[in-house]
């Protein structure tokens, strides 16, 4: 089966995920098991906005995470089935109850229906239309804000989360920033309770808010499941000891409906500062800046594949590759997932204007995303979002070897990708320097990698044709304008 032996221990933990549920020998790590945003999400949800928006919903626009405004949030969690059946499991009056300001969701659906944006769209089309039932009790549309979705191999695992958001301070002078993200494992030659694999799912949602320099009065609202108690205890524990070391709350809410792994968190955090969003700002010249290298799923991939695929092993030893290095890399991958980016927020904060302060494009951050499932790709949406042309000339990755092997062997088509990612800043070349220095301070390894080219044109991203080493998807590399 292997070109290594696989140890004992090894063969336990193969055997382990088994009874979770999973084979951690065919399972996509972090990110990867998101629904294809590109190709499904996104167009289920232009297929549908319009039919929402009609019957009382608002849909909110695309970003990394839900900014309100006030303060004081409060997290009212419900379940509810996909497909037809959330029509009668859907209580408008308990939502109207509630009183929510917005909501963040989970979507698990099943493998089969998360392959096209039709199917997708058919599944969830029932619970938001029971969902916006209640905006005649509210007398109001009601805000659906971020979505996350992830697939399951198992039907009967399907759901829908809704984390419905009260705001009970109104006040002008803060504003909350929320987000979720869950995964079904990091690392799956490592332990499910391995604390680090809590903790990475736990900072691959605080990354959406961290990311907008959001890192005051944190609460973690977890989503964890597991078949047994005890593990499920365990990978509580270990977010409880997690919320402890950085200071934040941990605040308890239902489990999901079904017993099998499931890691992750709804977290939100408040801010006097506006966030980076000001991709109307934009001007050429602008520098575009990555706080650390990026691309912490190579390795890992390449690792899981080595297990089972014995072909690997001669083809990474005449790439020059031995297994020491891959398992020395595939553990820093790891430790790279399960640490937050809290500096990065911190850095990124003092770089924005006050609440009730007009952005300066020449003193403020106007603009930051994260590099993660989509990898490269958050260039394109960059891109996107300021209506401009931009050069990108270095590709800073954590493991270009592992990336290009990746690539080469076609175990990822996305060698890119990333799981807690590093973040991509926008800012003036005036205060490129202090970004920069403010970065380092914090322990991280920042580079300036491109820069805007025009506004006001068709998006475009120009890139070195070195990106082919690291992506194997000939569709989305046909995005980027190779040069």
């Amino acid at each position: 089966m292997s070109a290594v032996p696989l140890g004992e221990e090894l063969q336990e933990r193969v055997q382990e995920y088994k009874k979770l549920g999973l084979n951690p020998l065919a399972l996509a790590t972090g990110c990867a098991v998101k629904v294809d945003l590109v190709r499904v999400v996104y167009p289920a949800l232009k297929e549908l906005r319009a039919h929402l928006e009609r019957i009382g919903l608002e849909i909110a626009p695309r970003e990394d995470a839900e900014v309100v405004l006030g303060g004081q949030a409060e997290v009212h969690r419900r379940f509810y089935p996909l497909g037809e059946e959330a029509q009668r499991a859907v209580n408008p009056q308990d939502i109207a109850n509630i009183d929510p300001a917005t909501s963040v969701t989970v979507v698990q659906i099943y493998q089969r229906y998360a392959d096209k944006p039709e199917s997708f769209a058919k599944f969830l089309k029932p619970v938001y239309e029971g969902i916006a039932r209640s905006s005649v009790y509210l007398g109001r549309k009601l805000r659906i804000g971020k979505g996350h979705s992830i697939v399951t191999p198992f039907r009967e695992d399907q759901f829908v989360m809704f984390d419905f958001i009260k705001i009970e301070s109104k006040s002008q002078e803060v504003l909350t920033a929320i987000n979720n993200d869950t995964i079904h494992v990091i690392d799956p030659s490592e332990e499910p309770g391995d604390e680090r694999q809590i903790k990475g799912a736990i900072s691959n949602a605080l990354n959406d808010i961290f990311v907008l320099g959001v890192h005051k009065n944190i609460s973690v609202v977890p989503v964890v499941n597991a078949p047994k108690e005890e593990l499920r205890e365990r990978i509580l524990n270990g977010a409880r000891r997690f919320a402890g070391e950085l200071g934040f709350k941990l605040l308890d809410a239902p489990r999901p409906p079904k017993g099998r792994l499931l890691l992750g968190a709804t977290v939100l955090g408040e801010t006097d500062r506006k966030p980076p969003m000001f991709e109307e700002l934009a001007r050429p010249g602008m520098s575009i800046i990555v706080t650390r290298p990026f691309g912490e799923l190579a390795p890992l991939n390449v690792f899981i594949t080595y297990i089972i695929d014995e072909t690997i092993a001669k083809d990474l030893k005449e790439y020059g590759i031995t297994l020491d290095e891959l398992v020395k890399a595939k553990n820093k991958a790891f430790d790279t997932i399960a640490t937050p980016n809290t500096g990065a927020a911190r850095a990124i904060y003092r770089h924005l204007p006050e609440i009730g302060e007009e952005p300066d494009p020449e003193s403020h951050i106007i603009l930051t995303t994260d590099i993660t499932g989509p990898g490269f790709y958050v260039f394109q949406e960059l891109a996107e979002k300021m209506r401009a042309s931009i050069q990108i000339h270095d590709i800073p990755l954590l493991f270009p070897e592992f990336s290009e092997f990746a690539t080469k062997n076609f175990i990822m088509p996305n060698a890119t990708a990333g799981t807690n990612g590093a973040f991509v800043i926008v800012c003036h070349k005036n205060i490129e320097e202090s970004v920069l220095k403010d970065l380092q301070r914090e322990g991280l390894n920042p580079r300036v990698i491109g820069e805007i080219e025009e506004v006001a044109v068709e998006p475009k991203v120009k890139v070195t044709r070195k990106l082919e080493k690291y992506i194997a998807d000939r569709s989305l590399l046909s995005v980027f304008k190779l040069v």
